[in-house]
């Protein structure tokens, strides 16, 4: 095995390391919440949101499919990823991944599910943003942002300690949280 491979998979056993205790944390501060990583079938799960069509459900849902984007997630070793479940019932996901200094976290990608109520009631966003928060504490990071937040949600993303939307690297608007 090359060198290059061995560093990688050295990475990605750490940064799993971490996601176990961020999930840990937080099935311990949220009872009643299982929390658990993405895997394929739950990707798929959360595109068959867009079929789902009861009175009450949220019409309008994210841009991107979590199929596609799970191969570029399971690549990155330092990729923060996070599913919530109630009920055995897929309630919210999240990736994102560290920034290349490890210095920020970057949510890039959030969700919940558009049945409502949820099972999680209005509680889907504050668990993620604290899961998000644990994790960076682990990996030593000092920024937590929502990159390309819906502008719809400002409000409630600053609710939960984000700032107004600003501009991520010049690049791309987020939302930062200094932790």
């Amino acid at each position: 095995m090359n060198k290059r491979r061995r560093d990688h998979i050295r990475v990605e056993e750490k940064f799993k390391s971490i996601r176990n205790i961020t999930y840990d944390e937080v099935m311990s501060e949220f009872p009643g919440t299982v929390v658990k990583g993405i895997d394929l079938r739950t990707a798929h799960l959360a595109d068959s949101w867009s079929s789902i069509r009861i009175p009450s459900a949220r019409l309008n849902r994210s841009s991107w499919e979590w199929v596609k984007e799970y191969p570029y997630y399971q690549n990155r070793p330092n990729r923060f990823e996070i599913s919530l479940w109630r009920d055995n019932i897929l309630c919210a996901l999240c990736y994102g991944q560290t920034s290349v200094s490890g210095t920020r976290v970057r949510m890039n990608l959030i969700e919940s599910t558009p049945i409502r109520p949820s099972p999680l009631r209005s509680r889907a966003l504050p668990i993620i943003a604290f899961s998000a928060a644990v994790f960076a504490d682990i990996v030593g990071a000092d920024e937590l942002w929502v990159l390309d937040p819906d502008p719809k949600l400002e409000g409630l993303y600053i609710k939960e300690g984000f700032s107004s939307r600003a501009t991520y690297h010049g690049k791309r608007v987020g939302q930062r949280r200094i932790l």
